[in-house]
């Protein structure tokens, strides 16, 4: 590792813990998502863990995604759901270790006449978000197809989008109907919650819940689960210290501009908006050696934070130790912070 670099250091432990609590919690099987590199997380640290541990399939959004984990050769016995239409069969029948979500009914059509496997499609039901899916209008259409065809599929899903609880149950019920409508026994898998549903509800019909945030112990503004561990720590060592009583610039920026008045050492840390640390970030608080410093600026590759005399080069830092505090401060949500993180930063395990 590069001397008194910033990187991001993944517990392996809390990762397992929470898919193993998760799972417990609702008595269902976990499909963890792993798009946006993971949440920001590092796909390839967290797709290893978990295959690892048993965990034999895994979803994003996008095909490039899908081929990008499958490089890593984890084994045949490894499966990735992909969420937006692939479209180019070719491209489906050379990749049988990815399976395909059937986003509208022409789809499943021209993938069957194909002659690419049922058992490798998820059917997406659209109950009224708008974006994709099979419409609720061609659910008798669907039932004929599937019904002439003798098809059996690896799953069946939908997003559970509503905001308000009591909407949250209706669309839960509307879902039941659909799955019973096409036969239960048609999917070996069944799932609807995603990471607030979770919390929110228990689908009965499904087999499986699709958990992004909750896998990696994110959770949002509204919901709090003490079991949940969060996995990921943004650590490293303080680059450098610096007098700057005498300066008159720091950086690019005037010192009378900063705020910073009264400040005689500033450190310095190896991180900045060009690894999507945001000058947001500034005036925010970080942890050096369990105590709170004020960060003054945020440069492409380099931050600034006021310090006093018990701050040395090498010394412990933490930053985003409060993922709480820091979303209310930069107004940003959890989703946002994570998955801007630049590959620049490492992710490593925590040994």
């Amino acid at each position: 590792m590069v001397i008194n670099s910033i990187k991001m250091v993944i517990d392996q432990k809390n990762l397992l813990h929470n898919i193993d609590y998760l799972k417990k919690l609702r008595g269902k099987n976990i499909l963890p998502v792993v798009k946006a590199n993971a949440y920001g997380h590092g796909v390839e640290l967290i797709v290893k863990a978990l295959y690892t541990s048993g965990q034999k399939e895994v979803a994003v959004a996008r095909y490039i995604e899908a081929e990008n984990i499958l490089k890593m050769n984890l084994g045949n016995d490894f499966r990735v759901l992909v969420f937006e239409s692939i479209g180019d069969i070719e491209l489906i029948k050379n990749n049988p270790n990815i399976d395909i979500a059937i986003n509208d009914l022409s789809e499943l059509k021209d993938f069957i006449k194909a002659e690419i496997p049922a058992n490798r499609m998820q059917l997406k039901i659209d109950l009224g978000f708008g974006r994709n899916g099979i419409s609720l209008s061609e659910i008798s259409e669907l039932e004929k197809f599937t019904n002439e065809n003798n098809l059996k599929f690896k799953g069946i899903f939908s997003h559970l989008f509503a905001i308000n609880y009591e909407d949250g149950l209706e669309l839960m019920d509307l879902f039941t109907d659909v799955v019973n409508s096409l036969g239960k026994d048609k999917f070996e898998m069944i799932h609807l919650q995603n990471s607030a549903g979770v919390m929110n509800y228990n689908c009965e019909i499904a087999t499986h819940m699709r958990v992004g945030m909750l896998t990696y112990g994110l959770q949002e503004v509204g919901y709090f689960d003490p079991n949940l561990k969060q996995v990921f720590s943004l650590e490293g060592q303080i680059a450098g210290i610096r007098d700057i009583e005498d300066h008159k610039y720091v950086a690019y920026e005037l010192k009378d501009d900063l705020d910073i008045e009264g400040c005689k050492y500033l450190a310095k840390i190896k991180i900045g908006y060009g690894d999507g640390f945001l000058k947001k970030n500034e005036k925010s608080k970080c942890i050096i050696n369990n105590k709170e410093f004020k960060i003054a600026q945020v440069t492409m590759d380099n931050t600034f934070i006021e310090v006093d005399e018990s701050v040395n080069e090498g010394d412990k830092i933490l930053l985003y130790n409060d993922i709480t505090k820091v979303v209310n401060f930069t107004g940003m949500n959890i989703y946002e912070l994570l998955t801007i993180l630049s590959p620049r930063i490492p992710r490593v395990y925590k040994y």
